[in-house]
């Protein structure tokens, strides 16, 4: 895992403290905001109501976020149901957004890999958050997901395999050269197979399903999957 840069680049983020942040501006503030990233606020709020779909989340239910980032996916999904949410992030000026957008929550600032599975959550799920992983780091992770979880797992956001040449491509092609080379030099994405997950779901004593991209609007979408994985 290539912590270091990404771990600088995330806390270039900020915020006022005097602000009240809105979906739109944690969506910005987790880097959805450029080129082949950009989500509208109106599209973030129906991928995340299709998530919460897909998970069967109800009113009361909790839902813990691995690598929340500012809270933008949380804050979308309590914008229709009464949740309680935790989150953790390695980007400290991320989950002081995280806290800000969502006081009553509990979010962390910590690498993945030091997640504490107590106390547990009804659903733990990460969104566009394992490219940054090893597959070994990923293994370790996806692990203490499952036991933290009581329900489900749900990755969101995962590079396909399959179609790497040409999602690197689409990203270097709505950048231009200079603003390529700021935000990715040096920083690769690691791309999974979708079996990938189902092994490691079986491993784990797990069910797993797989499904595409389902971000309305979203030049990734088709370069994109998400893997729930359900405890028996």
């Amino acid at each position: 895992m290539n912590t270091l840069n990404w771990k600088e680049i995330w806390n270039r983020r900020s915020f006022s403290a005097d602000e009240k942040l809105s979906l739109d501006a944690l969506i910005k503030l987790d880097g959805f905001d450029s080129g082949a990233g950009r989500i509208a606020a109106d599209d973030w709020q129906t991928y995340a109501d299709i998530i919460s779909a897909k998970l069967n989340i109800k009113n009361g239910d909790s839902v813990y976020e691995l690598g929340c980032g500012a809270g933008a996916f949380l804050f979308a999904l309590r914008e229709r149901l009464s949740l309680k949410v935790g989150g953790l992030d390695y980007s400290s000026a991320l989950i002081d957004a995280a806290n800000h957008a969502m006081p009553d929550g509990d979010f962390m600032a910590t690498e993945a890999k030091l997640l504490d599975i107590e106390p547990a959550y009804d659903f733990v799920i990460s969104n566009s958050v394992f490219h940054y992983f090893s597959e070994d780091y990923a293994t370790t992770v996806l692990a203490r997901m499952v036991e933290k979880a009581k329900t489900a797992v749900a990755i969101m956001e995962i590079p396909d395999l399959k179609t790497k040449s040409e999602s690197e491509t689409l990203r270097r092609d709505l950048l231009s050269q200079e603003e390529y080379e700021k935000k990715y030099a040096g920083l690769e994405h690691t791309y999974y197979d979708r079996d990938w997950f189902k092994a490691q779901a079986a491993v784990l004593g797990c069910s797993c399903e797989t499904f595409d991209g389902c971000v309305p609007g979203y030049a990734q979408n088709r370069f994109r999957f998400g893997a729930i994985i359900k405890k028996h």
